[in-house]
């Protein structure tokens, strides 16, 4: 039978029972490509999203970098061609943007030649010199192993004879709830109604908006905000990790009205230091944001919206609802939650739906790990082969992975199974695991490359800390070296604090160090105070700060090393006390609002004795006698000598001022004082109280 004449029948069903149909195609490349040409020219889709080579001319083609442009587009069909190239995050994010009735199309080659080729689609995720085109990687085996648990129809085409290697189920219709328009869904009336009360009720009590993709949450947002504009409440912001990520509420709120512009994009870091006056604050994705900025958007803003996806492809997982809400419940006891469950595009038990989750491990365990201290714990390392026969510990892994960093995504369960450099430190006991860690093993690249590196001409993929030492801290022999670098550890939530983070970067160093193949450790993170402190705890010293601040962290990123024999000790050292010099010398060139306990964990002022005339030009200061102009440069030794046993508030407004040379209008209103007089006022009073 004809691929199209098996299928319209089946399409037809899928589309009155509100569905997508996932069909996995494999056989010949010609053969299967002439087969959809047919298919496509029969059912002759409004709108179709192709991913791969070969895309006929009426199709939109979906390129790598996409994903966030797909965020509330539709397509009535969706093929996927992985002969040359097979995409996980990409597949992953496309398949929220089909429609009921839609056709979800993968064209591949038989499970065994698939397995055994090369996958050029992950070849960002390949570290230097492996050649992507080349290399064989795990995923697709583990995918496919993935996806023989799902409910997918697997079609088979050789010698024009269609079979079928596994069969599908479509789920019984369930009848939708009529509303009126502009809403999807009654659940989506319930979010905008929710989203006004934030609004005309008490201050202080923020919603949670919680919801898989395609359940209309970014929509409800724009809608909301569109009726308090219509109300008068026309001072509105969203903001989230990405411009991109806000288009959906932007676009929704515009539709319903002339004014296009009432509704603006404000990024993070610009809310945190104008801090304009609102009357509501959305937030979009917030589970792709730091937990530390949410608790400043949440301290500054009284009436605020927090939407987010709970598992989705963004990689947000549960880590949210596990963090941050504890927060709330401790600050902002009147929160409420509010969780949209019915799809707007397709019904709930859709099973294209059900195999993205699935197969890419989105969906998160809610089974708690117990953690005995009394008893033993045991240190096991996994390399990419290990995971063919270890797929639970991998699933394991990863959900920790989602569960504990905003970050994680698709493709980083691509790049454990694809990337031979990658492995994971993972702490068990009694095979529950409670913490495990991400090590990229890198480095030992030739003396030229490293040189090349060192002069800016060149960079290569997969070596962040290698290159780092070249490039930014004139270390270029460091790089020929193996470094091993730490990208993510993750500590089962509710079991963090209890020191299994710090007992895991201990078993990774000692195993390191017994290997006697490198003398370095690294890492590199957004630099906040408490993350600081962790790994300064674990021996680990900084070495450089960054001068931007990062897009995902809204914080500069701070590199540190641990030493892991004698012969590397003295460098790292050295290195510190360079980049602590640097940064007084030059903060003024750094973020304006770094955190003045993260600037004490890093610098490294001068210093020189007070003489008996500097002191007593200081108290004359103090009790009002002398300008502090004619005093700053004997403020700037006295404040280097003291600024670690000051008060917070007066030692951060000096620092301001005498390190990061800023106005003092800028101190005034970054810390929320009448102006210079009160600056001036706050500092004589330090210096009153610590008796000089």
């Amino acid at each position: 039978m004809p691929l199209t004449a098996y299928l319209q029948p089946l399409l037809a069903q899928a589309a009155a029972r509100r569905v997508r149909l996932p069909v996995l195609l494999q056989g010949g490349e010609q053969p299967l490509l002439q087969a959809c040409e047919e298919l496509i020219s029969s059912l002759t889709p409004q709108k179709l999203y192709w991913l791969g080579d070969e895309a006929p001319a009426n199709a939109t083609p979906l390129t790598a970098g996409a994903n966030y442009r797909l965020l509330g587009s539709e397509c009535d069909m969706l093929v996927i061609n992985a002969f040359n190239g097979f995409n996980a995050d990409l597949v992953a994010a496309s398949a929220g943007c089909l429609r009921a009735g839609g056709l979800w199309l993968l064209l591949a080659p038989e499970d065994e030649k698939w397995c055994s080729q090369p996958n050029p689609a992950h070849a960002s995720l390949l570290p230097y010199p492996i050649d992507p085109k080349q290399h064989q990687g795990q995923f697709i085996r583990f995918w496919l192993a993935r996806l023989a648990e799902c409910q997918i129809l697997k079609l088979t085409l050789l010698n024009n004879q269609l079979s079928v290697a596994q069969p599908l189920s479509l789920p019984e219709y369930i009848a939708p709830v009529e509303v009126a328009m502009p809403y999807a869904s009654t659940e989506q009336q319930q979010a905008v109604t929710a989203i006004l009360k934030v609004v005309s009720g008490h201050r202080k009590r923020p919603l949670v908006l919680v919801a898989d993709r395609g359940r209309g949450k970014s929509a409800a947002l724009g809608l909301a905000a569109a009726l308090l504009a219509k109300q008068g409440k026309t001072r509105l912001a969203i903001t989230a990790a990405s411009p991109n990520a806000a288009a959906t509420a932007i676009n929704h709120y515009q539709s319903q009205l002339a004014d296009t512009t009432g509704l603006r994009f404000m990024p993070v870091d610009t809310l945190l230091e104008q801090k304009p006056e609102l009357d509501l604050l959305l937030i979009d994705e917030a589970a792709a944001l730091p937990t530390a900025v949410l608790k400043q958007l949440a301290d500054n803003y009284s009436r605020i919206v927090f939407a987010t996806t709970e598992h989705g492809y963004e990689g947000t997982g549960r880590g949210f609802q596990l963090r941050f809400q504890r927060y709330l419940d401790q600050t902002q006891k009147g929160w409420k939650r509010l969780e949209l469950k019915q799809p707007v595009r397709y019904q709930l038990n859709d099973p294209l739906e059900q195999l993205i989750f699935n197969s890419f491990l989105l969906r998160q365990p809610l089974t708690e790990m117990q953690y005995q201290p009394d008893q033993q714990l045991q240190l096991r390392f996994f390399r990419q082969p290990d995971w063919h026969t270890a797929s639970a510990k991998l699933t394991a892994v990863f959900h920790l992975l989602s569960l504990a960093h905003y970050q994680t995504q698709v493709k980083d369960l691509a790049a454990l199974l694809d990337n031979p450099s990658l492995s994971v430190a993972a702490l068990y006991q009694h095979d529950q695991l409670l913490a495990c860690a991400l090590l990229s093993d890198e480095g030992k690249l030739e003396p030229e490359l490293t040189k090349q590196v060192y002069q800016g001409k060149r960079r290569v993929q997969g070596h962040l800390l290698a290159q780092s030492l070249a490039f930014h801290l004139a270390q270029p022999q460091l790089a020929s070296q193996r470094v091993v670098r730490i990208m993510r550890i993750a500590v089962t939530p509710h079991l963090q604090r209890l020191g299994l983070g710090s007992r895991l970067l201990h078993g990774i160093s000692e195993s390191i160090s017994q290997q006697n193949t490198t003398g370095l450790l690294g890492t590199s993170f957004g630099v906040s105070p408490t993350l600081l402190s962790f790994w300064q705890k674990a021996g680990f010293i900084p070495v450089r700060l960054s001068h931007f601040a990062d897009n995902a962290s809204s914080e500069p990123s701070v590199m540190m090393l641990k030493p892991l024999d004698s012969n590397h000790e003295l460098l790292v050292k050295q290195l510190q006390q360079r980049a602590g010099s640097e940064l007084y010398q030059c903060l003024s060139e750094y973020p304006a609002n770094l955190s003045f306990t993260v600037i004490c964990k890093l610098i490294l002022p001068p210093t020189s004795p007070l003489t008996t005339a500097d002191i007593e030009q200081l108290q004359l200061f103090a009790v009002g006698k002398r300008p502090y102009e004619l005093i700053a440069g004997l403020l700037l030794n006295w404040f280097n000598l003291n600024y670690q046993q000051l008060e917070p508030l007066p030692a951060s407004v000096i620092a301001a001022r005498l390190w990061q040379k800023q106005s003092w209008q800028t101190i005034s209103q970054r810390f929320q004082l009448p102006g210079k007089a009160a600056c001036i006022s706050l500092i004589q009073q330090q210096i009153d109280t610590n008796n000089l």
